[in-house]
């Protein structure tokens, strides 16, 4: 995890990225922007190191859910690319 201004930078692949001020939260994933429409609070005192136990627990619960998504987004794309896309018209 890292912070940079009202931003938090969570794992490498994929990246889950909370503003912490807006709340306009997405996943980078494959050169992609994927929305994260989960609400995602940390309190201060988690933030500055206080109470890592909880930080880390709050940590990779989003972070698991990020990574969830994006492998359904990969597997929801990849299959939309095989999909028969032929219309009959009759």
């Amino acid at each position: 995890m890292r912070i940079q201004g009202n931003k938090l930078y969570i794992g490498e692949s994929p990246v889950l990225v909370v503003d912490l001020k807006t709340q306009k939260n997405y996943i980078h994933y494959e050169n992609e922007d994927i929305p994260f429409k989960k609400e995602v609070r940390f309190s201060p005192d988690l933030l500055h190191g206080k109470r890592s136990n909880v930080l880390n627990t709050a940590l990779n619960y989003y972070y698991q859910t990020a990574c969830e998504i994006a492998e359904e987004t990969r597997i929801a794309r990849q299959y939309g690319k095989r999909a028969n896309r032929t219309v009959v018209v009759k």
